[in-house]
């Protein structure tokens, strides 16, 4: 079988199982869903994996990158979205799907702050009261030539 022809086949797998996910969570049944865009996922990404390194073949490749990072945010597998858009952005997309792709990145980041936001905010007495006692404490404290080296580099 050639390339393209198991490229094909592995898309269409993935769009098959995606359309069942987009009707699940119609019904409301969210974790079906999730479950879906998994499965879908695991095809686009193998598809797409197999024109990494073609970078003649766009924009298909870059469409399938980002259509499996759209997968993995489907369910909430962020660091996997981030990889797929990342390596759709090592090849030579299209503007429209470079800029597509820049946009899916940055909505991914905003709904990561988001849920740690949200995490934060709601976090249990019982663990405040841990981390209270036990004097957590979050500082971010650049190493001691930091700025020396910021400025021999430029």
């Amino acid at each position: 079988m050639k390339k393209s022809e198991q490229v094909n086949e592995l898309h269409e797998k993935a769009m098959e199982i995606a359309e069942r996910g987009f009707l699940a969570e119609k019904k409301g049944q969210i974790d079906q869903a999730k479950q879906f865009s998994s499965q879908a996922y695991e095809y686009e990404c193998e598809a797409a994996m197999l024109l990494l390194n073609d970078y003649e073949i766009e924009p298909t490749r870059s469409v399938l990158f980002k259509s499996a990072a759209c997968l993995a945010l489907d369910f909430e597998n962020y660091r996997e979205a981030e990889r797929m858009i990342a390596l759709g952005l090592l090849g030579n997309p299209p503007p429209e799907i470079l800029e597509e792709l820049r946009e899916l990145f940055i909505s991914m980041m905003k709904v990561q702050t988001e849920n740690i936001s949200i995490s934060l905010n709601q976090a249990t007495p019982s663990r405040f009261s841990l981390a209270k006692r036990a004097n957590v404490k979050y500082v971010i404290t650049p190493p001691m030539n930091f700025a020396k080296s910021l400025s021999s580099q430029s």
